[in-house]
């Protein structure tokens, strides 16, 4: 009987990785990557919006307390866009003035400014208000 010299033997501890299991790997670490852009995006895009948002109520609140202690103002509607050296430039605004009597012979002026800007395809607003005395 001839025995064969060259006999294979499998190695009962192979010392690599399977293609399957690269391929699994790649896979887990694929979507992994995926979660953590999606959270970033997320993130990113949150604190714009509240960034905008914050911005929109100081500026708005302190115009108001500009108004309220300033001269009165006549009855009105303005509307307009700041311009490239405003702090808020992309921004709209809308100040309307208008005498109001929520008692019965107390008469104020409710003074009213709107702001507007746009985030992505969305336009942001933030309205506020204030009443002052004539």
């Amino acid at each position: 009987m001839l025995r064969n010299k060259c006999s294979f033997r499998r190695d009962p501890y192979p010392r690599g990785f399977t293609l399957l299991e690269v391929l699994i790997a790649l896979v887990v670490l694929s979507l992994s990557l995926v979660a953590l852009h999606q959270a970033f995006s997320s993130t990113i895009y949150v604190n714009t919006v509240s960034q905008r948002l914050w911005r929109a109520i100081l500026y708005a609140n302190n115009e108001l307390a500009r108004f309220e202690r300033g001269p009165t103002l006549a009855v009105s509607v303005q509307q307009g866009e700041y311009k490239e050296d405003h702090p808020l430039v992309g921004y709209t605004w809308r100040r309307e003035v208008r005498v109001e009597e929520p008692f019965p012979g107390v008469k104020v002026n409710r003074i009213e400014l709107e702001l507007s800007w746009e985030v992505g395809n969305a336009t942001q607003h933030y309205r506020s208000e204030v009443y002052v005395r004539q």
